[in-house]
């Protein structure tokens, strides 16, 4: 098991290699760093732009937004999830608007929302719409997916509508919830950066960026864009822990579960 996980290390190390090695001859055969900067030139142009503090500003700003409509999608998507996965009719009414938050373009919402309300609240609420859905869709799976055998047993010891959603349904929608956690991390920030591009806001990567598009600050774009790539990753990384930690209390839900049909 550990010599597989070292040798997926290596391969993903020289797949990075590859990929910066690509860069360089790309770099080197366009010959202007205006167009197309090599990775020297991405890394002054990081370097300059850590030493100011508009830099940290942008970071920061474009975390507190994002992570807002995060942590709101995450929970108006669990609520409304379980709600669906309790209720046929819920479900079916709620169905049509998270089918068409999924389908309509992302650039579509961030305009309409920059018109409605405004670009210092447009990257929150594209990452609020990003993040609805796909929480929703695994809440209701996971409810949906609840042990048959333990639904038989609390029908059979006539539990409470309140504990058979404490002990079979909330394990089971919280399932659902943990898988849809790391994927709409990653959705979340990729489109509240692009709201913030497209909104222009002021003090955040996204603005930043729009910023470099029009003093043709090529370097600096592709610096902004590695810490945005790279601010995806460690929050990714962020949400895997969340459910490994998750997964772990997964057995004792279960036991809980059990422990809790058996001794009504």
């Amino acid at each position: 098991m550990k010599n597989k996980k070292i040798r997926g290390i290596i391969w993903s190390l020289l797949g990075a290699a590859f990929l910066v090695l690509l860069w360089v001859i790309i770099s080197a055969a366009v010959g202007n760093r205006w167009i197309f900067p090599s990775p020297v030139d991405t890394l002054q142009a990081l370097g300059r732009l850590a030493g100011t503090q508009t830099f940290y500003l942008a970071i920061l700003g474009s975390l507190l937004t994002i992570i807002a409509g995060f942590l709101a999608g995450n929970i108006a998507g669990f609520v409304i999830g379980v709600a669906s996965g309790l209720s046929d009719r819920v479900h079916s009414f709620v169905k049509p608007g998270m089918s068409l938050i999924k389908a309509a373009p992302v650039a579509s919402f961030i305009i309409l929302i920059l018109i409605w309300l405004g670009k210092a609240i447009t990257p929150a609420v594209t990452a609020f719409l990003i993040v609805l859905p796909v929480v929703w869709q695994n809440v209701v799976a996971g409810i949906h997916s609840a042990d048959k055998k333990l639904l038989e047993t609390a029908q059979v010891f006539k539990l409470s509508r309140f504990k058979k959603m404490r002990y079979i349904y909330l394990p089971s929608a919280m399932e659902g919830y943990i898988a849809a956690v790391r994927t709409s991390m990653g959705f979340a920030w990729k489109a509240g950066v692009a709201a913030e591009v497209l909104s222009g806001t002021s003090r955040t990567l996204g603005g930043m960026i729009y910023r470099t598009k029009l003093s043709i600050e090529t370097p600096e774009l592709f610096a902004y864009t590695i810490v945005v790539v790279a601010i995806s990753i460690a929050a990714e990384f962020a949400a895997t822990a969340i459910v490994k930690a998750a997964s772990k209390k997964k057995k004792k839900a279960a036991e809980v579960t059990k422990e809790g049909a058996a001794n009504v």
